[in-house]
């Protein structure tokens, strides 16, 4: 590899918190560049996939996931985040009767499994990391079975996609970012790998900033004609991704340890639900929902490192 390329990776993986956070705000200016990249969302979504499995040994988690106690703690932690929540957020939003678009959008992304670069999130914030990628791997492998299911059952005939068509998208995405890491994965070396972790931290930073800008595709304009509704998601994507993570980790810290209360908190705010958006039509509720969804996201590195400083 060139060295300023070299240089210029590992400058950017280290700045990684303030380059997600500046690369949100950026892609609600970057309005053409974001339609242009719209069709490649599910290219990209399976990119960050491939970025998070290739820096592990998928084998050997797969084979410590298959010990009956640890398969137990990570497939039922995995139910909660993706079963437990969209009910939790179904019972809570007929409580105060939001829209059925709000409600849909909020099913969707409590059902969608954790955010693929949580575990590079975890090693900025000091967290435990291993078991943040554990749940996101399990739960993404698990999400084209219970993402259909759960969004079916409680979003009914107001889900856009049959169940087993919406499966075969999201194992697609999903699939193809794991068989890439297969074989990139020892092409490339494990002792490459992570010999170059801030190397590879700042390829992360940058396709998470590439992701993102699909994901802003005809944002801007859907905020200049309904400003109050945009005001309003806003703030219920900080209070539904900050929030939980500052409502649960307290909670999880009394059963267990501090490092891994901190990494399941994160995942409890932080979820794909790029996955969703690359996987059904567009609609511009959900499509703004997404897009506000990741400043609060992309921003937790920054908002919550103090949280996660005195926890651990």
């Amino acid at each position: 590899m060139l060295p300023w390329l070299t240089r210029s990776l590992e400058w950017i993986g280290v700045r990684a918190r303030w380059i997600l956070a500046i690369g949100a705000v950026l892609a609600l200016f970057l309005q053409d560049l974001a339609m242009f990249l719209r069709p490649a969302l599910p290219a990209f979504v399976a990119l960050m996939y491939f970025l998070a499995m290739v820096r592990v040994d998928l084998p050997s988690i797969f084979r410590r996931s298959l010990n009956i106690r640890r398969m137990g703690i990570v497939v039922g932690t995995c139910i909660a985040l993706m079963i437990g929540m969209p009910i939790l957020m179904a019972s809570l939003s007929s409580l105060i009767g939001l829209s059925p678009e709000i409600n849909a959008a909020l099913i969707y992304i409590s059902a969608a499994p954790p955010l693929g670069s949580s575990a590079a999130l975890c090693l900025l914030l000091g967290l435990d990391a291993a078991l943040a990628l554990e749940l996101t791997i399990i739960g993404s492998f698990l999400a084209p079975i219970f993402g259909p299911l759960i969004t079916s059952f409680l979003l009914g005939n107001a889900v856009p996609l049959d169940p087993i068509d919406m499966s075969f998208r999201l194992a697609a995405m999903i699939g193809a970012g794991a068989v890439l890491a297969l074989i990139a994965r020892p092409l490339i070396g494990p002792k490459v790998i992570n010999d170059n972790a801030s190397i590879f931290d700042g390829i992360g930073a940058i396709a998470m900033v590439a992701t993102v800008l699909p994901i802003f595709a005809g944002v801007t304009g859907y905020i200049f004609d309904s400003p109050i509704l945009a005001v309003g998601v806003l703030c219920l994507v900080f209070a539904l991704n900050i929030g939980m993570q500052l409502l649960s980790t307290p909670v999880l810290k009394k059963v267990i340890q501090n490092e891994s209360a901190g990494a399941v908190g994160l995942i409890c705010g932080n979820r794909n639900a790029a996955l969703f958006m690359a996987a059904l039509p567009q609609s511009p509720v959900f499509a703004l929902f997404v897009a506000l969804y990741q400043f609060p996201m992309y921003m937790t590195p920054l908002l919550l490192r103090a949280f996660y400083t005195r926890l651990i």
